[in-house]
């Protein structure tokens, strides 16, 4: 899942556009960093506004806020003209909100955050109640996803924020450490690494994703490419998102012949969509997860229909994209890992 979640992600790159190139915007741009930078009294042809000292607090300086206004101006200008709006620095012209640039996007990854952190809490929760080496084992691993996932989402918030080279590579950094850190959770549940005579591959297996990420980061580190970057996390992401489809079908198959109604996942139904169907029995509820990834690709569109910011030029394709990514985890993606740990990972304890 946590590959479905970021898949997109790495097609948003800041690469040089069409905005900062036009000759109008270099030259607002020039009289506006001589108006509220340099002399104060040039005589502009655009009529700026001063450089709010309040900015300072999130690392803004003036020749920024030119760069800031000159897009906003130019934006407004074209819109005026009917003319298509275009992208300054690889972004949209987004209307900036107490000095943050990106807020609905910076909103929505907070968004993201809180029911990750809240899955954290159930799995510590499970891992106190763990009977078993294979049930603890296997939440020790999830816990560990989802650690790296919260702290993906944090570094993608302060990112929306303010776009600076530190927060941008954090925020990449950490969304392919979420998707590395997702296939490896995927893996150790198809090939069973938890269980006790697996202890040695799932170490090994430890140690080779340990490896493979320090490799990538030292790749990008050395000679930064996006579209690398890109290509590493969306193969990555393709061979987690195979996993997570087996391990499905394969409880899937488990549970085919078990015709009764189960109880063990009504307990889900609240945090749970179309929970009328899908807790119904234990083997529609081992399909679940292929649902909440149905939902997410169809998501992915709106990063493929990509469009200029709306409502006040606060909200675009990303946005929204980080809007659908919190369904997955709000809608019972954790009440799916607690319950395979407690049915399917656990040892049942024979009857006499």
């Amino acid at each position: 899942m946590n590959l479905l979640i970021w898949l997109t992600l790495f097609l948003y790159t800041v690469e040089a556009s069409p905005g900062d190139k036009l000759k109008r915007f270099k030259r607002c741009f020039r009289q506006c960093k001589l108006v509220n930078c340099v002399v104060g009294t040039y005589d502009s042809e655009w009529e700026f506004t001063p450089f709010n000292e309040h900015l300072k607090v999130l690392y803004w300086t003036c020749d920024q806020d030119c760069d800031y206004q000159c897009q906003r101006i130019i934006t407004a200008e074209r819109r005026h003209k009917n003319k298509n709006v275009l992208q300054f620095h690889g972004k949209w012209p987004f209307h900036r909100v107490y000095g943050i640039q990106e807020l609905v996007s910076m909103v929505f990854s907070i968004g993201n955050l809180i029911p990750h952190a809240i899955g954290l809490k159930k799995l510590l929760q499970q891992l106190k109640t763990s009977t078993s080496h294979q049930a603890t084992t296997q939440t020790a691993v999830l816990i560990a996803s989802c650690v790296i996932t919260c702290c993906a989402w944090v570094f993608s918030s302060i990112f929306h924020v303010r776009d600076f080279l530190l927060t941008e590579r954090l925020d990449y950094f950490f969304a392919g450490l979420t998707v590395l850190s997702g296939l490896y959770a995927i893996t150790s549940r198809y090939f069973r690494l938890f269980e006790p005579e697996n202890l040695i591959k799932l170490v090994s297996s430890t140690v080779l994703f340990i490896s493979v990420y320090s490799m990538h980061v030292y790749r990008l580190v050395t000679d930064w490419s996006y579209t690398y970057n890109m290509q590493a996390n969306v193969i990555v992401g393709i061979v987690q998102n195979l996993f997570m489809v087996a391990v499905c079908f394969g409880l899937y198959s488990q549970y085919y012949h078990d015709k009764s109604t189960s109880t063990n996942n009504t307990m889900y139904a609240k945090r749970v969509l179309w929970s009328s169907f899908f807790t119904r029995s234990d083997k529609i509820f081992s399909l679940y997860p292929i649902f909440l990834g149905t939902i997410v690709i169809l998501g992915m569109s709106l990063e493929i229909f990509d469009f200029s910011p709306v409502f006040h030029d606060l909200v675009d394709a990303h946005s929204l994209w980080h809007l659908v990514t919190i369904i997955p985890a709000s809608y019972g993606w954790y009440e799916w890992l607690i319950w395979d740990i407690r049915e399917n990972i656990t040892p049942k304890q024979k009857t006499q």
